[in-house]
């Protein structure tokens, strides 16, 4: 799976292309005939409306993934293009929900800080957390300090950070869970939907050859009944 720090930085660009020159939340397509698509133009791309994106996310980084799951899976036809349009907005799903995770526990620190100082400090506690979410470097400077005295680290205040917003951090690796469960059926489906075809394209070969070879079959005969 390609990495998700690839995929997972600040949004840098408003254009409405990617550097793929994709249009936003369009699967790319193999390269067709003008006649086979009808008289439209080669290598269209399917529109599936605009990429689920939020503030701050990078829609060229969301391009970038779509490429290359496109590249991966080669959609064959409507409904594979459909499924990994779907795919790809699951792996996102899944990055976004592991960053906002992350960035829970670090805009919620503050609180896990204030519950590992209490014993420590004896007046001025707020203001010095306060100080330390504002990261001042003096009262970075004290914090460090305090727990080190009590022979403790940062890990003490991520572990209470952690305590204290468990219930949310079990229903985000739900959310996570059900997004990968869901992106796995899907490709299961593909799977399944090109075996169907496989067999229904094979099946249809066979019985033209044997129509074929009925058709020659007989003009066999009729031409040796004539001599």
């Amino acid at each position: 799976m390609i990495a998700a720090r690839e995929f997972e930085t600040q949004n840098k660009s408003s254009n409405s292309k990617g550097r793929s020159g994709l249009v936003r939340g369009t699967v790319p397509r193999r390269r067709h005939s003008a006649s086979a698509d009808e008289g439209g133009p080669a290598g269209r791309s399917v529109p599936f409306g605009p990429p689920p994106l939020i503030e701050g996310e990078d829609a060229t980084a969301y391009d970038e993934l779509l490429t290359l799951v496109s590249a991966a899976v080669k959609p064959g036809d409507i409904l594979e293009d459909i499924w990994v349009r779907d795919v790809v907005d699951l792996v996102w799903e899944a990055f976004r929900l592991r960053r906002l995770k992350a960035n829970l526990m670090t805009a919620s620190a503050y609180s896990g800080l204030h519950t590992v100082l209490e014993p420590l400090v004896n007046e001025g506690l707020g203001e010095l957390v306060e100080d330390w979410a504002r990261r001042k470097p003096s009262a970075i400077k004290e914090v460090n300090r305090l727990l080190a005295s009590a022979d403790l680290t940062m890990d003490a205040v991520m572990a209470h950070t952690l305590c204290e917003n468990l219930d949310s951090m079990e229903r985000i690796d739900r959310m996570i869970a059900m997004a990968e469960g869901r992106r796995d059926a899907i490709l299961r489906e593909i799977d399944r939907h090109r075996a169907t075809l496989g067999h229904t394209l094979r099946r249809t070969v066979e019985q033209i050859e044997e129509g074929e070879y009925r058709v020659l079959d007989t003009k066999s005969v009729k031409g040796n009944n004539a001599a």
